[in-house]
């Protein structure tokens, strides 16, 4: 009896390394292939200014509550004080908001072809908003684009003057990326340019523009008003606007108390 037990047993332990040796045949002991093989990565979200791909509640000053990445709503210029008001009675620009996608431009950028730098890659919030305007008279637009509140300091002056930078510069060399241009520059401070160019437009006629840039603390804000028109034509509205500091200053301020960063 006790011989047939160890042969049974023998047999047992023949049936169990077979098994073994079939689930396992290189005898790596790999296991279950799709337990081991690396998980599918998920597709990845396209990112927008103002979205990190991760939904999260903005901290204090980043945007209008309930809406991750927004600009608070006391950003932009009251429409009184943009040149030619009283002819053209501008729209309060917040009444007209759009987020500006991945590929968004400030539009002095389209209007000179200034090339971009590494200053632009980390911008996290930009918004552009239309002031009014008609064809064959002056057009206003503003956009507004920030690196975050005062809760998250670190470096985002220094990022939204690297932005400021290259636009000032594209500014001033506009006639050597657009061949043609006249650009005069009316203002210019630290955080401040004020400018007026005409600009030759691709499919003829020139762009009539008055461009003005600020970047209070971590910002950076854009008010053109600008006029496309046939060559040697004139916008209906003839141009006046008060002194170019104030224009700036009216523009700048409102980022300042919006993000209490000033």
């Amino acid at each position: 009896m006790r011989s047939l037990r160890l042969a049974a047993a023998a047999v047992a332990c023949l049936s169990t390394v077979a098994l073994l040796s079939a689930c396992d045949p290189d005898g790596t002991g790999g296991g279950d292939t799709a337990a081991s093989a690396p998980a599918a990565s998920a597709p990845s979200t396209p990112s927008v200014p103002g979205s990190s791909g991760t939904a999260k509640s903005p901290a204090a000053g980043e945007g209008t509550p309930g809406k991750a990445g927004r600009l608070p709503a006391g950003v932009w210029i009251d429409p009184k004080a943009v040149p030619l008001n009283a002819a053209l009675h501008w729209k309060a620009p917040g009444s007209a908001v759009k987020v500006l996608g991945e590929q968004g431009a400030f539009r002095i950028e389209t209007l000179c072809l200034i090339p971009r730098d590494d200053s632009f890659t980390q911008l996290p919030m930009a918004e552009t908003a239309s002031l009014g305007g008609a064809a064959g008279d002056w057009a206003a637009d503003q956009i507004v684009a920030s690196f975050g509140s005062s809760q998250n300091y670190s470096g985002r002056a220094q990022s939204a003057h690297a932005v400021f930078t290259t636009l000032k510069e594209g500014v001033k060399n506009c006639a050597t990326t657009v061949p043609g241009t006249v650009v005069k520059i009316d203002s210019e401070g630290g955080t401040t340019l004020a400018a007026t160019l005409s600009i030759p437009l691709t499919g003829g006629g020139t762009a009539e523009v008055h461009e003005y840039l600020s970047t209070p603390d971590g910002s950076v804000a854009e008010l053109t008003l600008h006029a496309q028109l046939p060559a040697g034509a004139r916008p209906r509205t003839a141009w006046s606007a008060p002194a170019a500091t104030g224009v700036l200053d009216a523009l700048g301020k409102p980022l300042c108390t919006a993000f209490a960063d000033c």
